[in-house]
């Protein structure tokens, strides 16, 4: 059925044509329309949390002070002299800093307000590295090892000698290990010289492009193996590889370099780039283009609640100068804009460009090969989420349209997916073989369940779990405040030159306060899947939509009863915690 073409808001949505987007990311709205605005309600809930945060963090600096003074004058080092500053400056010049990693405890008493992430417990275990990248903050960069990735004469030369380097340890076959599925690596080549070493000595914060093979153990367990601190360093000393047999210092302050190359990672492409900015495109062009009778319009628009509101401060609070990424962040303000220009328009050979129809689940698990991976409950999960979003989305589109001559012949649909492609820049709508012709009702299809996808599931797996991993800030540093010059040279440094690479005290208070504040689940930001109102109109669509509803809550037990004998249960993607947009 061919519906007539409405007033679609083409006056209220209207593109940012400025020069606001120089590496041509995807097209964003022009300011803000008020009815895309949150609420009074929300707006208050996100100040009070922050607000609380702050002073509770605050509190525990405050109660910090006095045994640091007292220290001072037990060292006699609390002298205050005849200088415009009276010495203050001398006497605090220690104040911000860490002593030891069990100071990070003192961030998490009754008084500050914040729950003690869990991970602290065990955060420096192989074990626990491992199972964070199949259940942590950021699930989707793991890939099956290739034969050329650890090639003698490649950048990562791993070696069975460098592994096995006595009798004493487990004996790991590294061509059986790629033949057995067991080998798997991490690998972030998009950093490689993205901030020249003036610019990260003039910010004080340092990002590494560091490569991480990780293995299958006789317990079922991914543990890494070996870890290089850059992809194609310039300085030879960047060749060493360090394994489980380097100094326990220097192996933790390898798996750091890997952790925080993934919190940049994941804070700017998989979770920024991959599911806020691409999909606030697909929200313009369908206010501007689709009516709200279009079955399109009405499958899709719930899923963009609030999108282009938290777009729109994110480009101010964390991209622009002076924001978050340029003040906190590894990178700051011209590396982070250069890390979202790699990771949209590609980088060298080996890192392509982002194309819309590879974000779709079961491409992205095919080109990884992690069918194997034990215990990979992102996958497990994320599955059976986008098996019930096709199902459904099928189901109501097959009502509407009885044919694929009718996909050609809708005028609001084909001018929907014009829009995307010239000013929405959404490169690779469709497979190659397609030509970006939306011609056939499965084409359709897999398109709106790839958008409804990536602003449900895939933001919840990559966002909610920020908290947990990031807010116990040794895990998931939010940049090093060292390189790694000590590491790659023949002197290990010791557990208090292993906290100089932390955030300090300040840092850590924004990196903490942010990630309380990004992972406020649902009821607070917007509706789950399980609880967002039906938004079709036709009575038989509606049904469709209770079918789906239906769904979600078996699979909701599904996950509760396969959750519930684990120590360390994965929930990020519960329907009643899946939001049903990307709202916050």
């Amino acid at each position: 059925m061919v519906i007539q073409n409405q007033d679609t808001g083409e006056k209220t949505y209207q593109w940012d044509k400025s020069s606001t987007n120089p590496f041509q990311l995807p097209g964003h709205l022009q300011g803000l329309p008020a009815k895309e605005g949150f609420n009074s309600k929300k707006i208050l809930i996100l100040l009070f949390t922050a607000l609380k945060g702050i002073l509770g963090l605050l509190i525990a600096q405050f109660l910090h002070l006095f045994p640091y003074l007292f220290q001072k004058f037990i060292k006699g080092e609390l002298v205050f002299i005849g200088t415009v500053d009276l010495g203050l400056k001398a006497i605090f010049a220690e104040f911000n800093n860490w002593q030891n990693l069990k100071d990070f405890n003192s961030f998490f008493r009754p008084w500050t307000f914040l729950e003690k992430p869990k991970v602290s417990n065990y955060w420096d275990s192989d074990v626990e590295f491992g199972r964070q990248r199949l259940q942590g903050m950021n699930p989707v960069l793991i890939r099956k090892c290739q034969p050329e990735d650890i090639d003698p004469q490649g950048k990562f030369p791993v070696t069975e000698q460098i592994i096995n380097p006595g009798e004493n340890h487990q004996q790991i076959n590294l061509q059986q290990a790629l033949a057995g599925n067991r080998l798997y690596i991490l690998e972030y080549k998009i950093f490689e010289r993205i901030a020249n070493a003036e610019l990260q000595d003039q910010l004080g914060r340092y990002i590494q492009s560091p490569i991480c093979l990780l293995y299958i153990n006789d317990q079922q367990q991914l543990v890494p193996i070996a870890i290089k601190l850059e992809y194609n360093p310039s300085n030879q000393n960047y060749n060493r590889i360090f394994t489980p047999n380097s100094s326990a210092e220097d192996w933790l302050a390898a798996k750091i370099t890997v952790s925080s190359a993934d919190a940049a990672f994941q804070g700017i492409v998989s979770h920024l780039l991959q599911t806020h900015l691409i999909i606030e495109p697909f929200a313009v062009s369908t206010h501007r283009k689709l009516s709200p009778q279009h079955i399109l319009y009405q499958l899709l628009t719930p899923h963009y609640f609030n999108t282009c509101a938290i777009n729109n401060m994110a480009r101010s609070t964390f991209l622009g100068r002076g924001g978050f990424f340029d003040k906190t962040g590894s990178l700051g303000y011209t590396a982070s804009n250069e890390l979202l220009n790699r990771g949209y328009n590609g980088y060298q050979k080996d890192y392509p460009q982002l194309l819309f129809y590879q974000l779709a689940l079961p491409y992205n698990l095919a080109v990884r090969q992690v069918d194997a991976l034990p215990s990979y409950y992102y996958r497990d999960d994320a599955v059976l989420i986008w098996d019930a979003i096709k199902n459904y989305v099928g189901d109501v589109l097959k009502m509407h349209y009885m044919s694929d001559a009718d996909i050609l012949s809708d005028q609001q649909l084909q001018l929907w997916k014009e829009e995307l492609i010239r000013f929405g820049n959404i490169k690779g709508l469709l497979p190659p073989d397609k030509e970006n012709n939306l011609s056939s009702i499965d084409d359709l299809i897999d398109l709106a369940t790839t958008i409804i996808f990536i602003a449900t599931a895939q933001h919840s797996a990559v966002n909610f779990g920020q908290y947990d991993y990031a807010a116990w800030v040794p895990n998931n540093p939010f940049a090093l405040y060292k390189p790694g010059d000590d590491l790659v040279a023949d002197s290990s440094p010791n557990q208090a030159a292993l906290v100089e690479r932390l955030p300090n005290r300040l840092q850590s208070i924004k990196q903490i306060v942010l990630v309380k504040l990004l992972t406020l689940a649902p009821p607070i930001t917007s509706d789950s899947l399980l609880t967002m109102q039906n938004p079709l109109i036709d009575y038989a669509a509606q049904q469709a939509f209770e079918r789906f509803r239906t769904c979600l809550q078996e699979i909701e037990t599904k996950i509760s009863t396969r959750n519930a004998p684990l120590a360390q249960p994965y929930t990020y993607l519960l329907p009643s915690r899946i939001p049903q947009s990307i709202a916050i």
